[in-house]
């Protein structure tokens, strides 16, 4: 049950993150564009409209976080519990969820206000998240196959 949860949680955080990339990196831009080629009569309002997409990005990667950190906590309960595989990698990949939370909270309410919290939530989540990635990775490369009946 926790498996398929999680799963479709990740899913959910795939799509915010493609949807979170188009706000950024096609919205925001031509707003951005716009406000700066824009007469001098309309520069208020495109400034304006260029900061509402900047709003809305905040919001998309709140959501983002917070549910790619939520699939993480359900995927690290999977493996504890099971022990299919180590179970110290459900415990790093919990532990590397717990300040994207912090992070998606700091981003819904002050936005990209602070850097330095952001930066230093970063810092602590990157290395987490890459040291029980690969550790997963060689795990899963030196399982061996199921015996076929």
């Amino acid at each position: 049950m926790g498996e398929s949860v999680a799963a479709v949680l990740a899913a959910v955080a795939l799509a915010l993150y493609g949807a979170l990339q188009a706000v950024d990196g096609i919205a925001l831009k031509h707003a951005v564009v716009a406000w700066t080629n824009a007469p001098k009569a309309e520069k208020a309002t495109r400034f304006a409209s260029a900061e509402t997409v900047r709003w809305l990005e905040w919001g998309m990667n709140s959501y983002q976080l917070f549910t790619f950190a939520l699939s993480l906590i359900l995927l690290a309960t999977v493996i504890v519990g099971t022990a299919r595989v180590p179970r110290a990698i459900g415990y790093l990949m919990g532990l590397a969820a717990i300040p994207m939370f912090v992070q998606s909270q700091v981003v819904g309410t002050e936005g990209f206000a602070i850097p330095l919290l952001a930066g230093s939530l970063s810092t602590v989540a990157l290395p987490l998240m890459l040291t029980w990635s690969i550790w997963l990775l060689i795990v899963a490369w030196r399982m061996k196959e199921p015996d076929q009946p």
